[in-house]
């Protein structure tokens, strides 16, 4: 087996193992959904908040 961060990126794509790819990316899964339903929820909280970056708006003149 061969990884990218120690082979480098160019290597043969036909070399891939497509299940032992699939597999390895089911590993995070439960993490990546709770995650994602956390991220939900405090976007659901935040009503009429500042916004992304925390700036307020300003009335013009």
């Amino acid at each position: 087996m061969k990884l990218a961060c120690v082979d480098g990126p160019e290597f043969d794509g036909h070399q891939v193992d497509f299940d032992e790819l699939m597999t390895r990316l089911r590993v995070y899964l439960p993490e990546e959904k709770r995650s994602l339903e956390e991220y939900e929820k405090r976007l659901a909280g935040q009503k009429g908040g500042r916004g992304c970056s925390g700036t307020r708006e300003v009335e013009d003149a």
